[in-house]
């Protein structure tokens, strides 16, 4: 379900994360060919943000479109009334640039009123915006399309004209639609009533014959099932978008009521290419993206890669503060990919600084490949295996820096954004214990095994400290607690503003 309110409800209070680290040594030293500073060891940084992300007006964003063509992000998005475009060079400021609105309905038609969730692609060498609307009553939601220009360098390079609307041959309440292609067929996939009144919203896929025109009749694919689907009522599955990798297409949508909060994202997924077949489609039985910590209705996203092509980004609305329902803002975080399917994790507070898109591989890779300490901001103490033990499994602890090869580690960048972590000591791996998503995970050393456990992205989080993200659980090297005690083991945590979970990386 969507709204048209538009009200300004009070904004909520976000605490901004602020360091005060001592200042990194000037001096260079070269290492593999990079020159790094002494106790920093960053080839480059991205700029810090933190969510939710600023507009231009301050003022209830919902239902995020955002692509990425040629070396700008763009977001397509709608006041009600009216849809527009952004474009910026940066993700995390593309919603405090002009708005270029692209389309003004005219009055008296049966899609004058309540535009909802545009969405806008280049399809058949032409831009097309996707979005439903009514006459301003709601059982009449039907999608619809624009056609734009030709320039697939710049959707906002020419005009936007109306072209059709998108209906299959059961003709019923529909919206959030979305296109893909996949094996050379194109399909539109959408929210829609099963008959004609409003008591649950269903996943529904068609083929289409062009960009402007479903061919053939709908086929379900998917229902609220499960009580994380089923809060509120009526009950909802909305807001589907394709995300497919390789033969693999995962349809990520959003189940239960967008006016509460729990909100959240869930999953299908087709393995076999028989996308018109219920049956092809698994959903797994909990949410893949879920409310946390202060962060309420997270759903509705879209995904997009970072400049350099390296990253995964996940955009999504969320309410602005607990209750808020439909007053609601922008949220950016990475995500990442397990084979095929991606993996979300959790939201990332408000106010916790995040490093913005990488622009380039030294961005998204920060460290040369060499031997480093890793150093605790909080309690001063490395990342140490006890006794320089080979023992497989051995939990990984903090330990007074004695500069002895327990506390050496060589940093070997994978080319993904991520780093494989190597003992020098014990020759095994920094690995997240059994492959957990728990937060509280003793970090252990492990023979190398090239799984995600053992890739750790490293982010610079300004003043010569990182933090270290592992790739299976997207939760960060923690000391528990900021404990000063020598031996306490380390774990990973949901990421924070604390000093616990900020390191410095030192070349050795």
């Amino acid at each position: 379900m969507k709204t048209l309110h538009l009200l300004l409800l009070s904004t909520l209070s976000v605490l901004f994360f602020c360091q005060s680290c001592r200042k990194p040594q000037q001096d260079q030293v070269a290492l593999d060919g990079s020159s790094v500073r002494k106790g920093s060891a960053a080839l480059a940084a991205s700029p810090i943000f933190t969510n939710a992300l600023p507009s231009i007006d301050n003022g209830s964003y919902y239902d995020p479109w955002v692509i990425r063509v040629g070396s700008n992000y763009y977001y397509c998005g709608s006041d009600g009334g009216r849809l527009y475009i952004t474009r910026s060079s940066t993700l995390h400021t593309l919603l405090q640039q002009p708005k270029t609105y692209i389309f003004t309905p005219p009055g008296g038609t049966m899609y004058s009123s309540n535009l909802w969730a545009p969405e806008l692609h280049y399809r058949s060498g032409r831009w097309y915006v996707y979005f439903a609307a009514d006459n301003g009553d709601n059982a009449n939601h039907r999608m619809y399309v624009l056609e734009g220009g030709s320039d697939g360098n710049d959707p906002l390079n020419g005009s936007y004209a109306f072209k059709a609307k998108l209906t299959p041959t059961t003709d019923r309440w529909a919206i959030d639609g979305s296109p893909f292609d996949y094996n050379g067929q194109q399909y539109f996939v959408w929210s829609g009533w099963e008959g004609t009144s409003n008591v649950s919203q269903y996943i529904y896929i068609a083929r289409m014959s062009n960009p402007y025109t479903i061919s053939g009749e709908r086929v379900e694919i998917s229902r609220p099932d499960f009580g994380w689907e089923q809060v509120g009522n009526p009950t909802v599955n909305e807001g589907p978008t394709p995300l497919i990798s390789g033969n693999t297409v995962n349809i990520i949508y959003s189940a239960s009521g967008s006016w509460t909060n729990d909100y959240c994202l869930g999953r299908l997924t087709c393995t076999n290419g028989n996308l018109m077949s219920k049956a092809s489609w698994t959903k797994p039985n909990g949410a893949v993206f879920s409310r946390f910590g202060n962060v309420f209705g997270p759903g509705h996203a879209s995904f997009v890669k970072s400049p350099d092509g390296i990253q995964w980004w996940i955009v999504y609305h969320a309410a602005n503060y607990d209750g808020a329902g439909w007053d609601r803002r922008v949220m950016a975080q990475q995500f990442t990919w397990d084979g095929d399917i991606p993996f979300f994790g959790h939201p990332v507070e408000k106010g916790i600084p995040i490093t913005a898109p990488s622009t380039g591989p030294e961005y998204a890779m920060p460290l040369a490949n060499g031997v480093y300490k890793i150093k605790s901001k909080v309690t001063s103490q490395c990342v140490d295996v006890p006794s320089g033990s080979n023992t497989v499994r051995l939990q990984i602890q903090q330990w007074t820096d004695n500069n002895n090869n327990a506390q050496k580690w060589t940093f070997t960048s994978l080319g993904n954004g991520y780093y494989k972590i190597t003992n020098i000591a014990s020759g095994l791996c920094l690995d997240n214990a059994d492959a957990s998503t728990s937060a509280g995970n003793i970090m252990i050393q492990y023979t190398d095994n090239g799984t995600l456990a053992q890739q750790w992205r490293v982010q610079d989080m300004g003043n010569g400290y990182f933090k270290l993200i592992n790739r299976k659980s997207l939760l960060a090297l923690d000391v528990p607690n900021s404990n000063q005690t020598p031996g306490t083991k380390l774990q990973q945590w949901y990421e924070n503003p604390w000093d616990a979970e900020l390191w410095q990386i030192i070349p050795q």
